[in-house]
């Protein structure tokens, strides 16, 4: 496989109206790459470029901060193109970073869908966090270009990076895409095609404790987020984290996903399960379709019954 590490750098991002595609694209503009994002909605397409511009990791708060320029800004920006055609998005890329939902069967379709259409040598990278590589290399005939590259949220602070290799990836694809990291000032780290990878194992089982913890009364979840900050030195705690960045349905998805393949001990506590039956998905300033955020379902200083799901009568003060 032929690669030019000193080669014009375009990137296709496969759902790159969610919150870690956006991310990542907001990262790679502002190196100076040209980014297209794909997904299936216009609207929510347009709404990831506002985000990038104004959200709270965006070119309006470094400007703010002075660490960029307005005009610079500007540029960066304009690095940053969008379509719901994907033929359009990953015709002559060098790279597709498929970031949509954690979920196999998606994941297998979109590569399908994507393989006829780019070139025997583009790089395939999944931003998957949880999912072995080998499981979705099946809908490849070209498995060798798959890997797994696994950001962090905000991708643009953020250092570190998974990088997942499966068994057949190629080793020359793998080199590239380190070094291709490194370029892009990241602090990339090979670990082994497994469930969860290192880190989502790792935070997942925090996570899964917090929740058992607040569900057989030990503490609250205010006591949980601020222990975690003042004790831990955490910038934000598990509950206010899983809320505003709207994290939490895809933590119950990889939870489940750990459960089916490594066992009981990445099981779902009864709360979290009883939370998402009931309709919550994180703050519905992020996720529009959740029933209400977190203060809804676990607050103690909230009027509203805990698991009972929301209606216009029991709205809390998160809307």
């Amino acid at each position: 496989m032929s690669m030019d590490i000193d080669a014009q750098e375009t990137v296709a991002i496969l759902g790159g109206n969610g919150i870690m595609g956006q991310s990542i694209a907001l990262a790679l503009a502002q190196r100076g790459i040209q980014v297209r994002l794909w997904g299936r909605s216009p609207e929510r397409l347009t709404q990831a470029i506002e985000n990038m511009w104004s959200g709270p990791f965006g070119w309006e708060t470094a400007i703010t901060k002075k660490k960029v320029s307005y005009s610079t800004a500007v540029t960066q920006r304009s690095l940053v193109t969008w379509s719901t055609d994907l033929a359009e998005i990953v015709e002559g890329v060098d790279m597709v970073i498929e970031s949509v939902s954690e979920s196999p069967p998606l994941k297998r379709e979109i590569f399908a869908r994507v393989e006829p259409l780019i070139a025997n040598e583009t790089i395939i990278a999944s931003n998957t966090s949880s999912i072995m590589v080998a499981e979705m290399a099946g809908a490849l005939h070209n498995a060798a270009r798959l890997l797994a590259v696994h950001w962090f949220y905000p991708a643009n602070i953020m250092g570190l990076v998974e990088v997942v290799p499966s068994r057949i990836t190629n080793p020359d694809v793998l080199g590239f895409v380190i070094e291709r990291l490194k370029r892009w000032g990241k602090k990339p780290q090979v670990v082994k095609d497994s469930p969860g990878f290192f880190m989502t194992r790792f935070i997942n089982a925090f996570v899964r404790e917090a929740w058992q913890l607040v569900d057989e009364g030990i503490a609250t979840a205010e006591q949980v987020d601020l222990m975690l900050k003042e004790g831990l030195g955490w910038p934000m705690g598990v509950f206010e984290l899983q809320d505003r960045t709207g994290s939490f349905e895809s933590w119950y998805r990889v939870q489940a996903y750990l459960g089916e393949t490594l066992g009981g001990r990445y099981n779902i506590p009864a709360l979290a399960r009883a939370c998402y039956m009931a309709g919550y998905r994180g703050d519905p300033t992020i996720k529009p379709e959740s029933r209400g955020n977190d203060r809804d379902f676990l607050r103690r200083d909230s009027a509203v019954d805990p698991i009972r799901p929301r209606t216009e009568e029991t709205s809390g003060d998160g809307q």
